[in-house]
């Protein structure tokens, strides 16, 4: 019982995420890296101006999040990440429940 209660919330999951992606709902598509993928792109998490490091320059934070497997290989931390031909920087990247989620920064004057 306990394994099947485990596949139905899995099965749940799954579900919910095509949801979530879907571009009927709020996924889009987007080319990262040169490859069209649907994904969620959330650029209003951590926007700021970063006074304590770098004073007068904005940082632009997006958080990504994309089915597992969809891009491949994954990005290295601090390695080059392109979006719609905007250069980020890749500061985290995690995997939660099927979804492979960046956090990308990209630096502006």
């Amino acid at each position: 019982k306990t394994q099947e209660r485990n596949l139905r919330f899995k099965n749940s999951l799954l579900k919910d995420l095509s949801t979530f992606i879907n571009p009927e709902e709020f996924g889009d598509i987007y080319n990262i890296n040169g490859l069209d993928i649907q994904a969620v792109v959330d650029n209003s998490v951590a926007n700021s101006f970063e006074k304590a490091q770098i004073q007068g320059v904005f940082k632009a934070t997006a958080v990504v999040y994309i089915k597992q497997g969809n891009l491949t290989p994954l990005p290295l931390i601090n390695s080059e990440v392109v979006i719609n031909n905007l250069r980020y920087v890749c500061r985290d990247v995690q995997i939660e429940q099927g979804v492979d989620i960046l956090t990308l920064e990209m630096m502006e004057q």
